[in-house]
């Protein structure tokens, strides 16, 4: 992956597959997506934007997300494709 890339949250598997999970187990509780936002105490349009595959949220997020759709974290990644992330180190830019 390039530069560009890494700061493109868009061309990531990852972020893709996180917003389908996301969205799914959402919509599998019968929550819209404000419900769900409000539950979380997060904004609806960060919310958009993770569904949205234009964020990758944060460990603490992804929790503050299962927790109101009551599932543990396990649950709501379960699935979560995981087989396009490098193993390397990144440049150190001091």
């Amino acid at each position: 992956m390039s530069t560009s890339d890494s700061q493109n949250p868009t061309s990531d598997a990852l972020t893709l597959s996180v917003a389908g999970a996301v969205t799914k187990r959402r919509e599998a509780a019968g929550f819209g997506m404000a419900e769900l936002a409000k539950r979380a105490g997060m904004a609806r349009a960060y919310l958009w934007r993770v569904e949205n595959a234009e964020t990758l949220p944060s460990l603490r997020n992804l929790a503050r997300l299962a927790v109101a759709l009551d599932l543990t974290l396990a649950d709501l990644v379960d699935g979560v494709n995981t087989s396009e992330i490098e193993l390397r180190n990144r440049p150190y830019e001091g």
